[in-house]
């Protein structure tokens, strides 16, 4: 018997073999895709980066994430052998030992810390906004205006002095609201209120004129009438007299008493927005503590061993700037400046995560300055456009052309004292 072999099955219809193709296509460009995903992975900014969904960072929050970092820094710098929240908790031997004194005065001089930073973002806020427009954008339309946020910068240095840190940790807030507080947002400002009345200056003038000349006019009509009407007068006096006398003896109706309703709403909707504000602070506090463990997690952590010593606060802002608690240093604005450009070259550097834990040399050159950028929604990464350039100190020091010297940035620290201890 011959043998049969058995043919192969027809072909799919069209349409199944078009699915098919497009299936494979789908599936490389998935791998693809994955695998610079993984690539990308592997990379990640030198300075940790906190993005918030806001449009601008209030000033209560910028000082949430102030304290924050400060506790941060204190507790990865060996300053404090426990976490900050923990140090009151911890078991007090002799009150009078030099350990339970060091914690003591380390606990109030946090605490004072952060009551101060709590009012001075507000007073940077308000500095900020009473700075010249010289930063004022063209929007789409063509028109100028004003940026609704500012660049902040605080610096945490640990070491004997400012001058011999030992390791310095900058704080930036990109977008940072601008905003005179104190001051009514519907109010008009008072160069638009000037412009208004020089404008209306000429017009007003006329129609006291004719204001005033159409008074004489009646004045002298009304001395007319009273003239011609001399027997009148008597009897309407007398009327008028037994009117006012009805009016003194009939009973006084008192208003009836109406609620307000609107004054408890008021305070209502001002508890929720309280509310709501605390909640989003939170929510940013929770980021930036899990950025930083993040970061050291890959090797880009802050954490390094240090003998207690003294922590310096500094603050970057313009000389208009008032707080009884900062005083200004203007003979560390050169140096600070140079080690502010060394961050802000830090933090557009993506380094390898997957090698990051590897031992390297460290430049030694030049110190290695550390940070976090705290940006509103779209990281900028734009550089100040004054005083970050490698210049000498004495052109440093001069304000720029036109520039109103109390908008020049300078430095300014923190007038207390914190000393960090090991023993407890």
């Amino acid at each position: 018997m011959p043998f049969i072999t058995p043919l192969a099955p027809p072909p799919g219809p069209l349409h199944d073999l078009s699915n098919h193709a497009a299936q494979e296509t789908t599936i490389a460009n998935n791998l693809t895709k994955t695998e610079i995903n993984t690539e990308t992975n592997d990379f990640a900014p030198k300075i940790p980066r906190v993005c918030l969904d806001l449009d601008t960072i209030p000033d209560m929050m910028a000082a949430k994430l102030a304290t924050s970092l400060l506790g941060h820094i204190l507790f990865l710098k060996n300053q404090i052998p426990f976490p900050v929240l923990q140090l009151s908790r911890l078991p007090g031997g002799k009150s009078n030992s030099r350990a339970a004194k060091l914690k003591r005065d380390l606990i109030e001089s946090f605490d004072t810390l952060s009551s101060h930073l709590d009012t001075t973002f507000t007073a940077l806020s308000t500095a900020f906004a009473r700075c010249s427009p010289s930063d004022a954008v063209p929007s789409k339309t063509g028109d100028a205006k004003q940026r609704s946020g500012n660049q902040a910068y605080m610096a945490i240095l640990v070491g004997p002095s400012i001058g011999t840190a030992k390791s310095k940790v900058i704080f930036a807030v990109d977008g940072l609201e601008t905003k005179i507080w104190g001051v009514r947002d519907d109010l008009p400002r008072k160069a638009d209120v000037q412009g208004e009345e020089s404008d209306d200056s000429d017009l007003e003038e006329s129609d006291d004129e004719e204001d005033l000349e159409q008074t004489h006019e009646d004045f002298d009509d009304d001395d007319g009438d009273s003239r011609s009407e001399p027997e009148d007068s008597g009897s309407e006096d007398d009327s008028d007299a037994d009117s006012i006398s009805s009016r003194s003896t009939s009973p006084i109706l008192q208003s009836p008493t109406v609620s307000r309703p609107s004054t408890s709403i008021t305070h209502t909707s001002s508890a929720q927005d309280h509310a709501r504000e605390q909640q989003k602070i939170r929510a940013a506090d929770q980021l930036l503590s899990r950025t930083l463990a993040m970061a050291d997690a890959e090797g880009r952590g802050m954490a390094c061993e240090l003998a207690p010593t003294q922590t310096h606060v500094l603050l970057r802002a313009p000389r208009r700037f008032s707080h009884p608690a900062w005083v200004p240093r203007p003979n560390f604005t050169n140096s600070m400046e140079h080690t502010l450009s060394d961050f802000l070259e830090e933090t557009r550097l993506l380094v390898d995560v997957s090698t990051e834990d590897k031992p390297r040399n460290r430049r030694s050159q030049k110190q290695k300055v550390e940070g976090v950028w705290v940006a509103a929604k779209v990281l900028s990464l734009n550089t100040p456009p004054t005083q970050l350039s490698r210049i000498t100190g004495e052109q440093q020091s001069k304000p720029e052309q036109g520039q109103d010297e109390a908008d020049e940035m300078i430095w300014w620290s923190w007038d207390g004292k914190m000393v960090g201890f090991s023993s407890w």
